[in-house]
């Protein structure tokens, strides 16, 4: 059993965290990490201003330039990067030149410096001049770790643990993360939280020295990741050339995913981008997903870790309430998917009381950590909602009339053609109708600038021919540049509004449209044929050499015969998107499954198909491609799943 996705997806921590609100403040406080200690931006904008004016009552405070500083720091990190409030480089240039010797002024350069080997020499200094101060330990570990200076790493870690540095809720929590750890296994971790206090548990107190912990971000740094493969018996890779970090990070978890011999996990913090690496292949095992190529049973790991393995008690009473409150409440989320699973199990199989008391449990973490009506929404069902009267301008009947049954997917079925925009402004149309604003607010796609697409020689042609068989943004064309959350509304809708009409000419009782699996995408997509493309070819021409679905082929050979050719247009017929019918359909009705617009699917981030903005290859039905944001290249087909018939 895998983890819930509809729960993981939302609680997910990765890099984010819940941030406290102090209101107005008219004294300065003194800034601590921000993963100890989480405010919103308006807070460290405020304080900012407040330590500049003890800068001006005295400049000589090294501890006001500090404080200055890293709450400067702070408010640019949690505000756009076109938006940033202060000019960090102007602030360190203010330092008056007899502060450069303070440990204050070292530290202030060592946050600000790239982030790359040279800057340690800056927090080296700044150790010299202070070795007492215990808030650069971790930072001291982490140069010692570069260095292959293990000993050095450990001493201070020791010393993290001396210093009280890491509260016992936040232990905890890493205890229970190697808990949910099998035996001499890699454990992937991203950021501090769930790194230093991990190296602490295993250095100071001994624990699960088996467990080999990675921080992806260290693995980013190249002596570390060298050093770290080699001791694995991993094969190098190099980061040149990688375009992004995404990409960097995707390069170093290949050699993890296809080569190591070891159990591979990955702390439940891991942002979902990193998840994608390793496909559909991660397995709940309380706070750690495992990697696992072939399918396994993880409940009765998962079961065995929560029970026997975790500690559990500072959840269920709040013996530091001070401590570092709003960072834990977002970690402590990520229990829930594994609750989840693990109630889901209690239930059915009668254990009531065990079910009740992880219940109280669950509520718990869920409201401290702001996600109680995610919770509610578990243990009503959703199935509550969707009879609940709405009022609809949406024709029911054409809510199942422009299904294909999808052969050997018993009660499952697509709809022939990706959702258009015609239905997704009706659905728009029904939020506002029933005055849910906020999900409008999600769900508008923004017009796209098609135009700014096109190579400089084709700009200047008119309309009549740049359009000539649908402008993208026509009622039939697929709809675009909308999020995975919005695709996900909107299938919610309409099972909504269809299993609350009492339309006497719906094909179906009760249904639940959706997003697909990949799986079943993919079953879709073949159409009944094993061939790489859904028209059972094996190329996506047909026999005269045209195109049979809408790609990006100005890179591709001609076609000698297509109609299209003497007009100039691209031998698949249209610069952008085209109407969502157009073209043949595979053998199952469904239309540019392949190309046309990539399809979302259940997998955020993922689409399948290929688009008029991407080669022909990604238009396979194995090429899985990845977006990050809306795009007008990346649109949604909704499948159908029959839950009841009329005559049950």
């Amino acid at each position: 059993m895998k983890k819930p996705l509809f729960l993981f997806a939302l609680l997910c921590f990765c890099s984010n965290f819940l941030a406290a609100n102090r209101g107005v403040l008219t004294s300065p406080e003194r800034i601590v990490s921000i993963s100890k200690i989480a405010y919103d931006q308006a807070y460290y904008t405020e304080q900012a201003k407040l330590w500049q004016l003890e800068t001006a009552k005295n400049s000589a405070n090294p501890d006001a330039w500090l404080n200055y500083f890293r709450a400067a720091r702070y408010a640019n990190m949690l505000e756009r990067e076109d938006k940033k409030p202060f000019d960090l480089a102007a602030i360190i240039a203010q330092i008056p030149a007899p502060l450069n010797g303070s440990f204050e002024y070292q530290y202030i350069r060592f946050m600000a410096a790239d982030w790359n080997e040279e800057r340690f020499k800056y927090l080296l200094k700044a150790h010299e001049t202070a070795p007492q101060r215990t808030e650069i330990y971790h930072d001291l570990v982490t140069y010692h770790l570069l260095q292959d200076e293990r000993k050095q790493a450990q001493h201070f870690l020791n010393k993290l643990f001396e210093a009280g540095e890491f509260p016992s809720e936040l232990l905890a929590w890493n205890y229970n993360l190697l808990a949910s750890i099998g035996q001499d296994a890699v454990l992937l971790t991203y950021g501090d939280n769930d790194t230093y206090p991990l190296w602490v548990l295993q250095s100071a107190k001994g624990l699960r020295a088996d467990v080999k912990v990675l921080n992806v971000n260290l693995l980013l740094m190249d002596s570390y990741r060298e050093r770290e493969f080699r001791e694995l018996g991993l094969p190098q890779v190099s980061l040149d050339g990688c375009k992004s970090q995404t990409e960097m990070y995707a390069r170093v978890m290949q050699p993890l995913v296809q080569s190591s011999k070891l159990p591979i996990y990955l702390a439940n913090t891991m942002p979902e981008e990193l998840r994608l690496a390793f496909g559909d292949s991660l397995y709940l095992t309380g706070l750690a997903l495992q990697y696992a190529p072939s399918s396994f049973d993880n409940l009765g790991v998962l079961k065995n870790n929560i029970e026997n393995r975790f500690l559990l008690d500072y959840l269920r009473v709040d013996f530091t309430p001070d401590s570092i409150t709003s960072v834990m409440a977002s970690m402590n989320l990520q229990y829930l998917p594994s609750f989840v699973l693990l109630h889901q199990h209690y239930m059915a199989s009668g254990e009531n009381y065990k079910a009740v008391n992880l219940e109280i449990l669950m509520e718990r973490v869920a409201k401290e950590g702001n996600r109680m009506e995610v919770l509610r929404s578990y243990f009503k069902g959703k199935q509550d909602k969707e009879e609940v009267p709405v009022e609809s301008s949406i024709a029911v009947r054409t809510l199942d009339k422009g299904v294909k049954p999808i052969r050997g997917a018993g009660n499952l079925y697509a709809f022939e053609t990706e959702v258009t925009n015609a239905q997704y402004e009706a659905f728009l149309m029904d939020l506002v109708k029933n005055k849910e604003f906020e999900q409008l607010a999600i769900c508008q796609a923004p017009r796209t600038d098609w135009k700014a697409f096109l190579p400089e020689k084709f700009k200047q042609l008119p309309d009549s021919e740049l359009f000539e068989h649908a402008h993208p943004d026509d009622p039939d064309c697929p709809v675009v540049n909308i999020s995975h959350e919005a695709a996900v509304k909107y299938c919610e809708w309409i099972t909504k509004v269809y299993n609350a009409s009492t339309d006497k000419k719906k094909a179906y009782h009760k249904v639940r449209f959706r997003l697909p699996t990949e799986p079943e995408w993919m079953l879709a997509a073949h159409g009944g044929f094993s061939a790489p493309y859904p028209y059972g070819n094996y190329s996506p021409r047909n026999d005269k050499g045209c195109f049979l679905g809408n790609y990006e082929v100005s890179s591709e050979a001609p076609c000698d015969d297509c109609p299209t050719a003497s007009k100039g247009m691209p031998d698949d017929g249209g610069y952008f998107p085209v109407k969502a019918d157009s073209y043949y359909p595979n053998s199952f009705g469904l239309y540019n499954i392949s190309g046309n617009v990539s399809e979302m699917i259940a997998e955020p981030g993922v689409s399948k198909g290929g688009s008029w903005y991407e080669p022909v290859k990604k238009g396979t039905i194995a090429e899985k491609n990845t977006f990050n944001k809306p795009a007008p290249h990346v649109g949604f087909r909704v499948f159908m799943e029959v839950l009841v018939h009329n005559n049950e």
